[in-house]
């Protein structure tokens, strides 16, 4: 019998994999794939799900005033948006959106995920928290 593992794509957070448990096996394996990233190179990273939001907000400190970014899972893939995001330079041209200060990278599949790019982005997104 073959089994599809990614079926059993599982986070190591209660939390974050009931949010996932709500979408596709792809969507939920590039979020995490996202996340795993954004842990790694954000320094001390605090985590929260927010299940009504569908969204996993990324901090360094506690309260909104420190949030740096957040995943949202979709049926197609998974968005990461910057809570300052209008601030941050993008030569990539990769961030989207016309609010004020929110920008969001909407990513639809692994081919997406250019770890320079998104490293950067989250890099200028720590300078631009630790700048206040």
């Amino acid at each position: 019998m073959n089994v599809d593992l990614r079926l059993f794509i599982v986070s190591d957070d209660p939390a974050v994999a009931a949010l996932l448990s709500e979408y596709p096996p792809a969507a939920q394996q590039l979020t995490l794939r996202v996340r795993k990233l954004l842990l790694r190179i954000i320094p001390d990273v605090h985590e929260h799900v927010y299940p009504g939001w569908r969204l996993v907000s990324f901090r360094m400190g506690g309260g909104d005033q420190h949030k740096i970014c957040w995943l949202a899972p979709q049926r197609v893939g998974v968005t990461l948006g910057f809570e300052r995001g209008a601030e941050l330079p993008d030569p990539n041209g990769l961030l989207t959106g016309e609010a004020k200060q929110v920008r969001n990278l909407h990513i639809r599949s692994a081919k997406d995920v250019d770890v320079a790019a998104i490293a950067a982005l989250v890099a200028a997104a720590v300078a631009l928290h630790r700048g206040r």
